[in-house]
């Protein structure tokens, strides 16, 4: 068992370049600063996961997650799932050396043509060829690729009967996930997907073709050094050409000094699109001058989770985990198959949906959940009295089969993506940057997507549940997995935050509007300027490709991107945990993971 990344404290005072943050943006200049020669590090908040060490139960979850918003925060600071609390919009992001990676569907769509050609890009990205590079620059690290033809999940059948419906076939998505044993173009062997189910709650397998298992290698195999524990609070400039980075140690006892500096010529921010923003307001009011439109087009990416429930046919869209006993087939990854919607006429039509499988860690929930967000969803409901007791029957057994029979077997969950207004606004408060978008519950477009999704449902005879924590028993605020923009690129300081080199606008009103902080750049989703209508990951791993070829172009370094040979072979794989006391504790058999049919 090897791990990439050391503690914090660990660090040294300079470095050539400073990289905030570890997702796919991170992970990219991590590794093609270090490439070129540079001495890069990378300062990421969370810790460090290897294959085996992700949560594999609802007691273990628990400690997975936090909650932040309103100045407050519930749970442990480096917990591997973040939930942002805004006043109008949640956003669910990953904590880890990887970022989002960790925790996302796998999911590797390219951008239709009129979203690249929109006018809210720079003309530089809509003119050049290099995003297109970007793009094959990623599709070589990631090695996307479908599920083979020779595995077929029995919930593909229910969304081929959900496609029929709504009028479009189905296609199976491309996934960087690896189905058959390999070694990564970063040299890191992965084994073959055991097709379980987990991508989105951590995969224990070691298939999943994560950022860390790709870019940060690729980073530490050319000299980078990663540490992990480091909560950066802001960026500014020392008395000469150098950036001064601030940051808290995760775990201190006294967590609100700031405990730490690292300095150097080049820092790049790439903390998510939430954890950017803040450095860059906290950094704002530390005297960094900066533009107005910080904060500015934010971005749901238009994305709808939610439920069909008790179809006539069953579904497996459970996970397994590494449990043998469900005894049910295993489900297949995360997401299989893709209706895709987006080259129709109407711009509400254009949509990207896919099913998706639910993590083993939350089986224990399922019926319960899905129980009650048919009951808060009362136009769903069953009429008469007849209804009525045929839904407390089913809620009932729901409760008592478990999550791989009865009802919650053959329920499906989806993930819709479309596109919004981009109208929402990053505002600081309390010291973090929370999502203000009055009303965006309202945009047309998720009500085109719920018609969508219901009329799917209705074709396998199930009954249409709205993501629950969007209830509107519960307040009917949004909640998005795909958080964009608020750092989006612009020509000049009046239309963005950076330029379509990731560089930072200079904010002083004496210089030109096109005048940037030298060394100072942006690379993760807080740059795009507008929903993608995909899942995000792919074009924000092309857009920081592409910036780190114009560094280099610009400083007259060469970046060679080619699979280095002799790259030391590696195999992340943390041990199991023993059959011990959180296993057979009267919590371990009550949150156990899996549950025998």
């Amino acid at each position: 068992m090897s791990r990439l990344a050391r503690p914090v404290a660990q660090a040294k005072p300079t470095y050539d370049v400073i990289v905030v943050g570890s997702g796919y943006g991170g992970g990219v200049a991590a590794s093609r600063l270090a490439r070129i020669g540079l001495k890069v590090a990378v300062l990421e908040r969370g810790r460090e996961y290897l294959p085996g060490e992700f949560a594999e139960n609802l007691l273990a979850a628990s400690t997975a997650m936090q909650i932040n918003g309103k100045g407050r925060r519930i749970g442990p600071q480096d917990a591997l799932f973040d939930l942002r609390v805004g006043k109008d919009v949640h956003a669910l992001v990953g904590c880890g050396l990887g970022g989002t990676s960790l925790i996302n569907a796998n999911v590797c769509l390219t951008p239709d043509v009129m979203v690249l050609e929109d006018a809210s890009w720079p003309e530089e990205i809509r003119v050049d060829h290099r995003l297109n590079l970007g793009f094959h620059r990623a599709r070589q690290m990631l090695a996307p690729e479908p599920l083979p033809l020779s595995a077929t999940p029995t919930k593909l059948a229910s969304l081929e009967r959900a496609g029929k419906a709504i009028g479009h076939h189905v296609e199976r998505v491309p996934l960087h996930v690896a189905f058959q044993e390999k070694t990564n173009a970063a040299g890191v062997v992965q084994p073959a997907c055991t097709l379980c189910g987990d991508c989105m709650g951590g995969c224990n397998v070691g298939a999943k073709t994560t950022v860390h298992s790709t870019y940060l290698a690729d980073a530490v195999n050319h000299g980078a050094e990663l540490f992990t524990g480091a909560n950066v609070r802001l960026v500014e400039r020392t008395g000469g050409d150098l950036w001064r980075v601030v940051f808290r140690k995760i775990g201190d006892k006294d967590s609100h000094v700031p405990v730490g500096t690292v300095t150097a010529a080049m820092v790049v921010l790439a903390a998510g699109t939430l954890g950017t923003a803040e450095i860059m307001m906290r950094s704002r009011e530390n005297g960094l001058r900066v533009s107005d439109r910080l904060g500015w087009r934010f971005s749901t990416n238009a994305d709808v989770m939610s439920f069909g429930y008790n179809y006539d046919k069953p579904v497996n869209s459970v996970g397994i985990g590494r449990s043998d006993k469900a005894r049910v087939a295993p489900p297949g990854p995360a997401v299989v198959g893709l209706i895709d919607l987006r080259r129709r006429r109407d711009p509400l039509d254009r949509l990207a949906l896919v099913e998706a499988t639910v993590p083993s860690v939350m089986a224990r929930l399922m019926p319960m959940l899905l129980a009650t967000g048919a009951t808060l969803a009362p136009e769903e409901a069953s009429g008469g009295l007849s209804g009525l007791l045929a839904d407390v029957k089913r809620n009932t057994e729901s409760f008592f089969a478990g999550a791989y029979q009865g009802p919650v077997h053959h329920s499906h969950a989806f993930l819709a993506v479309g596109h919004d207004g981009a109208a929402g606004r990053l505002l600081f408060e309390d010291d973090t940057a929370a999502v203000h978008w009055p009303n965006a519950a309202d945009e047309p477009v998720f009500t085109h997507i719920s018609a969508m999704l219901r009329t799917g449902v209705a074709a396998n005879g199930g009954t249409y549940v709205p993501n629950p924590v969007s209830s509107k028993w519960l307040g009917g605020d949004l909640m998005t997995v795909h958080p964009l923009g608020g750092c989006a690129m612009g020509r000049d300081r009046t239309s963005g935050v950076v330029d379509h080199k990731g560089r930072v606008f200079d904010g002083d009103p004496t210089k030109r509007a096109d005048a940037v902080h030298d060394g100072l750049y942006i690379c993760d989703g807080s740059v795009i300027p507008r929903p993608l209508g995909v899942h995000p990951l792919f074009t924000i791993t092309a857009v920081a490709e592409r910036a780190m070829m114009l560094f280099a172009r610009e400083h007259g370094l060469a970046l060679d991107v080619s699979p280095n040979p002799e790259a030391p072979k590696r195999t992340f794989r943390a041990e199991p945990a023993p059959n011990g006391s959180a296993a057979h504790s009267r919590f371990g058999r009550l949150f156990g993971r899996a549950e025998s049919a």
